[in-house]
């Protein structure tokens, strides 16, 4: 049972797994000086440090005395992105998630901007709903794409994705979620429309 549970990712996905718990021992789940390593930091982006535009991916914090975020969201890398790097490579998984990475958490940090909010944020769950996205809009427009999404996980991220427009899931990254499915969604449009990808 184990062996076929670590069949089902690979390389690729099993490396951005082990980053994020990494970082989040390094960081005590985003509680210590560490943290600042990693946080989307306008200014700094401006003066070089464009790792920051990736890096708010690998930071998860607690919730309560539970690391359910960064649970959560490896569950769905391992599941969604896995599936991905099985479908086509490692690359082309990595391409994805860097890609949504990018659009939501510019996209997160612009909306804080403009709601005057500068608060920091993380977390991989941006690019879980951007490689949910891909696949189940891929699917839809290629059914020769062997990955396929249950409508039934669909309505309950959708679900998941409404709750936290309303406040009652606590202080959460709703931008990032939006624009990761967002875009993760029009790559797997673009991708269906062109032939070869």
């Amino acid at each position: 049972m184990l062996k076929d549970f670590l069949a089902q990712a690979g390389w690729m996905t099993k490396t951005l797994v082990g980053i994020s718990v990494l970082v989040s021992i390094l960081t005590m789940s985003g509680t210590n000086d560490y943290t600042k390593l990693f946080w989307f930091d306008w200014d700094l982006i401006q003066q070089g440090q464009v790792h920051r535009l990736i890096t708010p991916i690998f930071l998860h914090f607690m919730l309560g005395a539970y690391p359910i975020h960064l649970l959560f969201n490896m569950m769905w890398l391992w599941d969604q992105g896995g599936s991905i790097e099985k479908a086509k490579s490692a690359w082309y998984l990595l391409a994805i998630v860097l890609i949504t990475a990018l659009l939501s958490n510019f996209g997160q940090f612009y909306v804080g901007y403009l709601m005057d909010d500068p608060n920091k944020f993380g977390g991989m769950s941006g690019v879980v709903y951007g490689l949910l996205g891909f696949n189940f809009i891929r699917r839809r427009y290629d059914p020769f794409f062997p990955v396929h999404v249950h409508p039934g996980l669909m309505q309950f991220m959708l679900l998941w994705l409404v709750l936290g427009f309303t406040g009652l899931l606590g202080n959460i990254a709703n931008a990032a979620h939006l624009i990761g499915l967002l875009s993760g969604g029009l790559l797997g449009y673009i991708t269906a429309k062109t032939r070869g990808l």
